[in-house]
């Protein structure tokens, strides 16, 4: 008994020398970083969303990694992580620099790279509704709408995360010059020239592109060109990885890009010829287009499908733009996102589009004019939106 007390006494006596060797420190919670202060919180928030932001990156305190060491304790572990991630980032911009700014050498280009885009943007600051977006907040609004398109894609279709291959790389450049630098080497040798945007579309799928004054005079105009020619590179990457613009589907290729430029900012206004943005003031009754197919469809004017369906993109006129979001409207409101996904693995697979509307539709080329004409009538006003 005497034994058992003296260990008893022993043992309490030895706990406040354990507490004592675990020490607290009260400024990091022993996490040896803190956050840097150089950022403000809205901005703080943003920079922690992405994953590279070369804007960030120019913080003399932290060098983008939004954290210091924290000077009041040592943490061996949490100091050889963030040299890890200080090296990475060293990295990534000398390899955006290398191919991207030393290729441009036009006006300077910031670099974002979120979950599934690589941006390099250098449009002017410029409102955004009726507040001013200086270039770099810009950029990362760019990066939040690129995301949201791919969401918006994935959700409507029912794809997986993996039928999607790599990230896709985006180039938005304020002056010509760093377009046409840029655009022959990022599209692996698709041009430059004067066209507003280029595209490559596939496996490899690049859009780059600069702010022409007069087509894109603005952050909305720039937003729908953004959506309409991302939504083709998210189509074309989507498993099976193939361009469309040449494979006489070119009511497909542009229908869906143009469906969701009016889902997203309720207007159609970009039009493409092949991998060139069409130059000029090109538009189709103001880019609502609901109201001029229905009338279409009342006085006869619509494309049969079986001409339509034989044409690429660069081959489409006005009206055949308007008749194919109308198309892919039906096809999409009808009979949803997971079938046209059915649908569209089938053309890239090779299959006929006829065989691939009697598997997924049940119909037939020559059905779908009457088909199509019946629902516009039910669904579409030949009234104008007020």
């Amino acid at each position: 008994m005497f034994r058992a007390v003296l260990l008893l006494l022993a043992l309490l006596a030895a706990l406040p020398a354990q507490a004592s060797e675990t020490v607290i420190c009260r400024v990091c919670a022993n996490t040896g970083m803190l956050p840097c202060k150089a950022h403000g919180k809205a901005m703080l928030e943003k920079e922690h969303s992405v994953h590279f932001c070369s804007a960030a990156m120019e913080c003399k305190i932290c060098g983008g990694t939004l954290q210091v060491d924290c000077k009041s304790c040592r943490n061996e572990k949490s100091e050889a992580e963030l040299a890890k991630l200080q090296k990475r980032m060293q990295d990534w911009r000398a390899d955006r620099k290398l191919k991207v700014d030393d290729v441009a050498k036009g006006l300077p280009l910031m670099h974002l790279q979120t979950a599934h885009f690589e941006l390099a943007y250098g449009i002017k600051p410029q409102p955004v509704g009726r507040e001013k977006f200086e270039t770099h907040p810009a950029m990362h609004l760019y990066g939040e709408r690129l995301e949201t398109l791919r969401t918006e894609f994935m959700k409507l279709l029912g794809a997986e995360d993996g039928e999607l291959n790599g990230r896709l790389q985006v180039f938005m450049s304020r002056d010509q010059l760093g377009q046409q630098n840029l655009a022959p080497i990022v599209t692996q040798g698709l041009g430059g020239g004067k066209a507003v945007g280029v595209k490559s579309m596939g496996v490899l799928s690049v859009y780059c592109m600069w702010q022409e004054p007069t087509t894109l005079p603005d952050d909305e105009a720039l937003h729908r060109n953004i959506i309409h020619n991302t939504t083709h590179l998210l189509l074309c990457n989507l498993a099976p990885s193939l361009h469309l613009y040449d494979k006489h589907v070119g009511w497909i290729d542009e229908g869906f890009s143009h469906w969701f430029e009016d889902k997203l900012t309720g207007k159609c206004t970009n039009f493409c010829y092949e991998e060139v943005l069409m130059q000029g003031a090109a538009s189709f009754k103001g880019g609502r287009w609901r109201a001029p197919v229905r009338r279409m469809v009342d006085e006869g004017k619509l494309t049969s499908f079986a001409a339509l369906a034989q044409k690429n993109t660069d081959e489409l006129d006005f009206p055949q733009h308007a008749q194919s979001f109308a198309l892919i409207d039906w096809l999409l409101t009808v009979h949803g996102g997971p079938k046209f996904k059915t649908f569209i693995g089938m053309i890239k697979a090779g299959k006929a589009t006829r065989d691939a509307l009697q598997a997924v539709y049940n119909t037939t080329p020559i059905a779908i004019d009457t088909e199509f004409s019946t629902w516009v009538k039910a669904n579409y006003s030949p009234q104008e939106p007020r």
